[in-house]
């Protein structure tokens, strides 16, 4: 679900004027909100990230009324999500949803994450300023660091300083603090009592 234009969404854009065969407005900056949130879907690789596909690309894989049935819970959970966010003063740029059918009966199911700074891109609203890549409640500034260092990809990465665990790990705990208006340390306590 995409919310604005950014990451691997505003590469796709600045090439082909879309992102994932969706077309957009002509004119669009980095980090613009979209007229609408996007759906776009992606599959599981066999190796490395997960590939981008169309929507017509997922109904040959799984079926028109499940992709639909997909699309729709995805398009309500990023609005809900971007609303509650919003008003801790976060944007939801975009965020990923893994779905999948229950064996016994195919019933549709919310099966990972949901919008955590793993899975989302988080930015501040005070902030936020189009026409440029947005500071974010991520694991952005790993991967940045991450593209400076002599490493082909693959098993196993490089380790990671201590102030780029140490930042990662600040980033995550006030995004969960502004947007649930929780004590992070709080809820570990209450998380272990409660185990």
């Amino acid at each position: 679900m995409r919310g604005y234009v950014s990451g691997s969404g505003w590469k796709d854009y600045r090439r082909t004027g879309s992102i994932c065969g969706i077309e957009l407005p002509q004119g669009l900056r980095e980090s613009d909100r979209l007229p609408e949130p996007i759906f776009t879907p992606s599959t599981k690789a066999e190796v490395g990230h997960d590939e981008n596909i169309g929507f017509d690309a997922m109904v040959d894989l799984v079926g028109g009324p499940l992709s639909e049935q997909v699309r729709d819970v995805a398009l309500a959970l990023y609005r809900r999500g971007a609303a509650i966010a919003e008003k801790a003063g976060i944007l939801l740029a975009d965020t990923k949803f893994e779905l999948g059918t229950a064996l016994a009966d195919g019933e549709l199911m919310l099966i990972d994450e949901v919008m955590t700074p793993d899975s989302s891109r988080f930015w501040d609203a005070a902030a936020y300023e189009p026409g440029r890549a947005q500071a974010s409640f991520d694991k952005q500034p790993v991967r940045d660091w991450l593209e400076t260092q002599p490493w082909d990809k693959t098993y196993p990465g490089p380790e990671l300083p201590a102030e780029i665990v140490a930042g990662t790990r600040q980033r995550y705990v006030e995004a969960f603090e502004r947007i649930t208006g929780a004590s992070f340390e709080r809820y570990l306590k209450e998380d272990v009592v409660a185990a």
